[in-house]
């Protein structure tokens, strides 16, 4: 049952993002503010909407075994010390260097091979979002002390 609540609590989320976004601020058609968290809002009522019916598909076939609590809770308070560790040293080391450190951390732990290959694919896509939100979409992102 809490399978089927989450995507219905997502879509109204979502669809109460899109409107209160296209119709505060209003310059959806030119890009404006209200481009980004509309198309945000679109997206997540969309794929929740997907996730739904997909739910509604295999509704008796996925029984859910049991929760392990350590193992959650490590995983937990790892997403807490990487948020933390963001907001703490986002200002000084930049936004290149911490999402870099960020997705090495967490993807590398995953991997068997190629792992060095991956770290400098996640560093050149860490770049690539700084450009484009920086540059492109002229989002201020933290530069650090390093490339001031």
């Amino acid at each position: 049952m809490f399978r089927l609540i989450t995507p219905i609590a997502l879509f109204f989320f979502g669809l109460f993002v899109s409107i209160y976004s296209y119709q505060s601020y209003g310059d959806f058609t030119e890009y404006g503010a209200a481009f980004y968290p509309t198309a945000v809002g679109v997206l997540v009522s969309f794929f929740s909407l997907v996730d739904f019916i997909m739910e509604l598909r295999i509704k008796d076939k996925y029984v859910f075994q049991h929760f392990d609590f350590f193992q959650d809770g490590k995983i937990i308070l790892l997403i807490i010390a990487i948020i933390s560790f963001y907001i703490f040293v986002a200002d000084y080391l930049g936004f290149i260097i911490t999402t870099s450190l960020i997705l090495i951390f967490l993807t590398l732990p995953f991997l068997e091979k190629y792992k060095l290959l991956t770290a400098l694919l996640l560093i050149i896509l860490s770049i690539g979002i700084y450009l484009l939100f920086a540059r492109v979409l002229l989002v201020g992102l933290p530069s650090g002390i390093i490339f001031e």
